[in-house]
């Protein structure tokens, strides 16, 4: 995983453990102050609680590699797509079953991650992840269509990148040629990389 991506998985993470319970508690306040849904506010936060703790939990148990961890995070993030708990640790799990190159499971992780979370940057960290793993299973097409949708800024580079690799694979030089110089112009991070995959394109 690059750095850079690598950075942004850690900011969501970082911002919804430091303050994903006060925005809850935050709602839940201002609902019982003009709404008086004091049953719903209570149920509410019980369950981005019970979300927070299962989120440690899982990621604790994925990270050991453990099979039944793997059977409990599918059924979390299949019972709360919506939730950005649930979203962390389907990325997570989609994580850990690349390694094991199970990739089938790795798409349907992150398809539900893309599907559901409202957060763009939480999306599209997904859609980039997914289309790497649409272009291992040679599902170029797809990926492709993922990786030309409107993307927030700070993932531009990353998806100019995939969509020169894949138009490369599909043998179309000049406009693979025009993504990698889009996504050279998009971050100094990338260039190194970028530049030798850019050079390494005959032109024609």
């Amino acid at each position: 995983m690059d750095n850079t991506e690598e950075q942004q998985v850690e900011r969501l993470k970082e911002f919804w453990k430091e303050h994903g319970k006060g925005i809850v508690a935050g709602v839940v306040i201002g609902f019982g102050l003009f709404y008086g849904w004091r049953y719903y506010d209570q149920h509410t936060l019980e369950t981005q609680q019970r979300a927070s703790a299962n989120y440690e939990q899982l990621t604790a148990e994925l990270s050991e590699g453990s099979e039944n961890a793997v059977l409990k995070a599918q059924e979390f993030v299949s019972e709360n797509p919506e939730n950005v708990y649930a979203q962390l640790v389907a990325l997570q799990l989609a994580q850990h079953a690349v390694e094991r190159a199970d990739l089938a499971t790795a798409v349907t992780a992150l398809q539900s991650v893309v599907d559901s979370a409202e957060d763009e940057n939480m999306s599209a960290l997904a859609s980039i992840r997914l289309a790497r793993v649409l272009i291992a299973q040679e599902q170029l097409d797809a990926a492709l269509s993922l990786v030309k949708k409107p993307l927030p800024e700070a993932y531009a580079g990353f998806a100019a990148e995939l969509e020169g690799d894949i138009l490369a694979e599909q043998g179309n030089t000049e406009e693979a040629r025009a993504a990698y110089e889009r996504a050279l112009q998009a971050g100094e991070s990338l260039t190194p990389a970028l530049q030798m995959k850019l050079n390494s394109l005959v032109k024609s």
